[in-house]
């Protein structure tokens, strides 16, 4: 072959290389359909020069094979290295009327100015009441929680122990108040089963004994509402009614009447007196004075330490996508109910004083419950009749626990 067709074809593929080993890349855009920059192997093409699968491209004016790839590329923000938000204490007990399970009930919600909204809260406009004010719109659900309690007070069947199982079941509905949707009228029916095991004791000529049926019933509806007119003074006000019997005997005892009535003065931002008085309707006790003070030094604790039934909250860290606050409580509980005896119609009354400590939950579905244990101390059974006037009962422990929606 001629010398000069060999070189004439060695300058042809010296030529052809670059395009012949080139390859095209496509490189999505950095708001692309996944929103996520090119990965820092990928440098843009320079003009008149194909993109290889890495490095530099090949060709173009000041092309240097050997040269190393830049020691310090553009940083590129990495769509997986966002640091997950920050909420704060999400925690914020839901509205609850003012009795519960028991007569005297739950503490009432975390205000929002002390504890924040909560990040897991619904979703604005899902369904309720809605107001405008100041060109903002405010929203309040209708339906605040349906809720499932159950208590276990223990019993080992003898002649002065009680077993009780109580399981009560409830809905609350929220309706604004002179057009307020922060203060709505909290509207809750309820219903509740009490299975009652012993006292085990036998009738004698002078006495029936305890002779209690094995089950009685709480239906009742309650109405609460906490108004704030003005920052430094509120209330919390309560009232229920509904039919307390064994459903063997109904009569004008078996309807009662419950009331709650306290004021409230704002001393500080961080402290509350509260005064008034709690109806019971029940045979030994009818009314008895409430009061004392709230103090929420910060979104940490909240002290509500008022009698009968003091409560004192603290917020713990979250832990597995749940909210959790440690609280321990006292209380007065118990009941009255009709119920027809051996001997005929009656009334009793049951009645013990608390002391508990547990954990309240919240998960990001604001699905929340609590679990709690303690002792139920100074019980006592007292009958309308007379047959016996009372009867004691041994101290036992408690155990309760409840979900709410």
């Amino acid at each position: 072959m001629k010398p000069e067709l060999v070189w004439a074809l060695a300058a042809l593929a010296m030529a052809l290389a670059p395009a012949a080993y080139a390859q095209r890349v496509q490189v999505p855009e950095a708001n692309g359909a996944y929103g996520a920059p090119p990965p820092p192997s990928f440098a843009p093409p320079a003009a008149g020069g194909a993109t290889p699968m890495y490095g530099a491209p090949l060709g173009g004016a000041g092309f240097d094979p050997y040269a190393l790839p830049p020691s310090s590329p553009p940083p590129v923000v990495s769509p997986y290295s966002v640091a997950p938000p920050s909420y704060p204490p999400p925690y914020q007990a839901a509205p609850a009327a003012p009795y519960g399970a028991t007569p005297y009930g739950t503490v009432p919600p975390y205000p929002e100015a002390a504890a924040g909204p909560s990040p897991y809260a619904w979703e604005s406009g899902t369904y309720g009441f809605e107001t405008a004010d100041g060109g903002t719109l405010e929203f309040q659900r209708f339906l605040q929680e349906l809720a499932f309690e159950y208590t276990f007070l223990y019993g080992d069947h003898s002649a002065d122990a009680l077993e009780i199982n109580r399981l009560e079941i409830s809905s609350t509905v929220a309706f604004p108040m002179f057009g307020n949707i922060k203060a709505p009228l909290l509207v809750t029916p309820g219903f509740a089963f009490n299975w009652l095991e012993g006292p085990v004791t036998v009738p004698t000529m002078t006495s029936s004994g305890a002779d209690l049926p094995p089950r009685v019933y709480d239906a009742y509806l309650d109405l609460a509402w906490f108004p704030q007119p003005t920052p430094m003074f509120g209330a919390e006000l309560g009232v229920r009614t509904g039919v307390w019997t064994d459903f063997q005997e109904v009569n004008s005892d078996s309807v009662r009447i419950l009331g709650r009535g306290l004021a409230k003065v704002r001393v500080s931002p961080t402290l509350e007196l509260l005064a008034g008085a709690v109806y019971l309707d029940r045979l030994r006790v009818k009314l008895l004075p409430a009061g004392g003070f709230r103090l929420q030094p910060n979104d940490i604790w909240d002290i509500y330490m008022v009698f009968p039934n003091p409560t004192i909250r603290r917020r713990l860290a979250p832990y597995g996508g749940v909210d959790w606050v440690w609280f321990t409580a006292g209380e007065y509980g118990g009941g009255s109910w009709t119920i027809r005896r051996l001997t005929g119609p009656d009334r009793f009354d049951y009645n013990d004083i608390r002391i508990s400590t547990g954990f309240e939950w919240e998960n990001q579905s604001q699905v929340s419950g609590h679990f709690e244990v303690g002792v139920a101390f100074d019980r006592e059974l007292v009958y309308a009749s007379g047959d016996p006037p009372t009867f004691s009962l041994d101290t036992t422990f408690m155990i309760r626990a409840g979900v709410e929606f």
